[in-house]
């Protein structure tokens, strides 16, 4: 329940005149949709009407992300992939393989102790480490040497809003479901294509952003390449003079191929090793459901158009900006 006070705001002048009503809404502590409802009775400033609907498979109704849980958007089968895990005992090389494989499905891994997470593995924590010790002795060095122990734990009843803006903040698209004890699922990159694809919009690629990509020479260093990746969040490295394209996953597998190499600096290699990508050229006319589709069945999933290239990054940072 909630109480309203009227204040009568009176002109001073006699006759009696009532100028004008106030009415507060003094508990707040009601329904959402009453709330807003009275927001727009009383003229409140609204925020633009949402551009991103969703159809609840729990409901049946189509509702905006920031008031829906993982379950009345996800089929129970994406919200159950389990978590890409690794022990505390396994190698840096080891972790950069699983990475190299699974990479379309998640772009972390997850360290385990006694089947509980303890720390995470990424691309990133993969290259910081390298730049730190580039000899291939170090490939053979412990995960829990890089492993990252700022990770989140979260329930399957949590807002989704509220995890996709955190992802895009802290630009790790990945969180741990716990579905009970000592049970865990993951939700990562191939998730939020999904949530992507499910959406109703006028959202177009017209729409995204225009971001600058950093370029390699052929005759640079493979840390040159790394450096561009690990800084500003890069996903993608540009071969000059050239549609192709390095990521993350082409420098795992790198890494991966010289777990045995017998030179003792992987990092002074040349660039020119690296096997390139060229992303699927796409209308500028699809919208945001339809890149997701496309982006979904594959390996790479990077698009472009003639004045930008997308990834599923990108796709995160326009479901933030539009719910």
């Amino acid at each position: 329940m909630f109480n309203v006070n009227i204040e009568l705001i009176i002109r001073s002048d006699f006759p009696l005149i009532i100028e004008q009503v106030v009415i507060k809404l003094v508990n707040l502590n009601f329904n959402h949709k009453i709330k807003k409802s009275w927001s727009k009775i009383l003229n409140k400033n609204e925020k633009k009407e949402k551009n991103l609907l969703f159809h609840s498979l729990l409901s049946g109704d189509d509702i905006t992300l920031d008031v829906c849980s993982f379950e009345e958007v996800l089929p129970y089968s994406l919200l159950s992939v389990p978590i890409s895990a690794i022990t505390y005992n396994d190698t840096f090389w080891i972790a950069t393989s699983m990475l190299s494989r699974i990479s379309d499905i998640t772009d972390n891994l997850v360290v385990v102790e006694d089947e509980f997470p303890i720390g995470t593995v990424s691309p990133y924590e993969i290259m910081r480490g390298l730049r730190k010790n580039s000899s291939a002795r170090y490939l053979q060095e412990n995960v829990t040497r890089i492993m990252n122990v700022d990770f989140y734990i979260d329930s399957r009843n949590i807002n989704i809003i509220d995890v996709l803006n955190r992802m895009n903040k802290t630009k790790n698209p990945f969180t741990i479901i716990e579905n009970g004890k000592q049970n865990f699922s993951q939700f990562s990159i191939k998730q939020i294509l999904e949530i992507g694809a499910l959406c109703k919009t006028d959202v177009t690629v017209s729409m995204f952003p225009k971001k600058k990509i950093p370029t390699f020479r052929k005759e640079d260093k493979i840390r040159n390449v790394i450096e561009f990746l690990s800084e500003n969040d890069n996903k993608l490295v540009l071969l000059e003079n050239e549609v192709s394209f390095v990521s993350h996953k082409m420098v795992l597998d790198k890494i991966k191929d010289l777990n045995n190499a017998q030179n003792e600096n992987i990092l002074e290699l040349s660039a020119s090793t690296f096997i390139t990508i060229t992303p699927t050229l796409i209308s500028e006319k699809l919208t945001l459901a339809e890149i997701c589709k496309i982006m979904q069945g594959m390996e790479n999933p990077y698009v472009m158009t003639p004045d930008c290239v997308i990834t599923p990054y990108d796709i995160l940072e326009v479901l933030c900006k539009e719910m």
